[in-house]
């Protein structure tokens, strides 16, 4: 009976997206005369209605990089968390092709009408057909085997006539099985070190700003965090979910620290006027420090670190053998590297120029 209902509902909402759209073919051809001079581009803003602020990071790092490629067109929004609505349905049907920005949105199971990072329901498949383009988009875990539905899905709205981008390469793997071009380019978070090298202090701090994953959570945590007691004299915590707080106070035994509110905002001013080290579980979150130039250590508790350490020399430590080696990489004077393949990323960015 539920799933009547439910079937019955969206029937309803399938027909008053058509009868919308219907009702808006007089606008819908004053809108060719202006498509006519500009493009529209409809992008799938991951850094709204999430509850974490990487998300934010990867937008922002994202924006500088595209805006310049799309500077002549309209440009329209839609939640990737929440879905499509009724007014993201008819940007979608108007657009000439949609971004999905960064994100560990690629997965190798089928989520259609499922909750899932990158939402989508089965009556917007038709309207993204032929439009998604995947801008340094991640693989969401390892795997083994692509359920067959996922590439049927990803061959329907994947756009045909561009190069898709992923940040990893489980993530290219995914797209090449729907049998799309994909060109593997690394994080967007990374993309500003193309032409200069990150900067950072060559020895340790006094201090040290450090993240945790709550959803991630392991004993060897608590090893982490009375490491960095015994190497620093103050310590900072910023939750990139606020979740990871409640963690932190779980396994803190007594420990002293100061908490950064969890915004980017003002992670970003305590980076900018505090000489720290930057270490953790949160992966953009420790990005960020690289980009505030901090001597930044990642370890490494997924596929995400390790596949972004194994291709651009990001400085990531195992969690596993942190015991080991996080005392030493601490106490080393280190040079940050990031190597980047600036050909496939300019490859990329150049298809989005529009040629007059």
């Amino acid at each position: 009976m539920r799933r009547t209902r439910k079937t019955a509902d969206r029937v309803r909402r399938v027909r008053k997206t058509l009868q919308n759209l219907r009702t808006k073919k007089k606008e819908r051809t004053q809108a060719a005369l202006w498509k006519k001079s500009f493009r529209h581009i409809m992008i799938l803003d991951i850094s709204s209605a999430t509850d974490n602020v990487g998300d934010e990071i990867i937008y922002e790092s994202s924006i500088p990089h595209l805006m310049p490629m799309i500077d002549d067109a309209y440009i329209t929004t839609s939640s990737s968390h929440d879905g499509m609505g009724e007014a993201s349905r008819i940007a979608a049907a108007s657009a000439d092709f949609i971004l999905l920005l960064g994100t560990n949105a690629l997965s190798s199971l089928y989520h259609v009408n499922m909750p899932f990072i990158w939402n989508v329901a089965s009556e917007d498949v038709p309207l993204l057909r032929n439009k998604i383009v995947l801008f340094g988009v991640g693989a969401n875990r390892d795997f083994s085997t692509i359920d067959p539905l996922q590439s049927e899905f990803l061959a329907e709205v994947l756009a045909k006539d561009f190069v898709h981008s992923t940040r990893d390469s489980l993530g290219a793997r995914i797209v090449r099985s729907s049998g799309h071009d994909v060109l593997e380019t690394s994080c967007p978070t990374l993309w500003q070190f193309m032409e200069t090298r990150p900067s950072a202090p060559a020895e340790k701090a006094r201090a040290v700003c450090f993240t945790l994953t709550k959803h991630k959570a392991s004993p060897l945590d608590s090893d982490f965090v009375r490491i960095l007691t015994q190497e620093y004299d103050k310590l900072y915590f910023w939750p990139q979910q606020p979740r990871d707080y409640d963690y932190l106070k779980d396994i803190a035994n007594g420990i002293s620290f100061e908490v950064i509110p969890p915004n980017l905002r003002s992670y970003d001013a305590f980076l900018r006027r505090a000489s720290v080290d930057v270490i953790g579980t949160r992966l953009h979150g420790t990005i960020r420090g690289i980009q505030h130039g901090k001597r930044s250590i990642v370890i490494s508790i997924d596929n995400r670190a390790r596949e972004i350490a194994r291709s651009t020399g990001l400085f990531a430590i195992e969690r596993s053998e942190i015991s080991e080696k996080l005392p030493v990489a601490i106490n080393r004077s280190f040079e940050p590297t990031i190597k980047l393949e600036r050909f496939a990323i300019h490859q990329f960015l150049d298809q989005f120029r529009r040629s007059y």
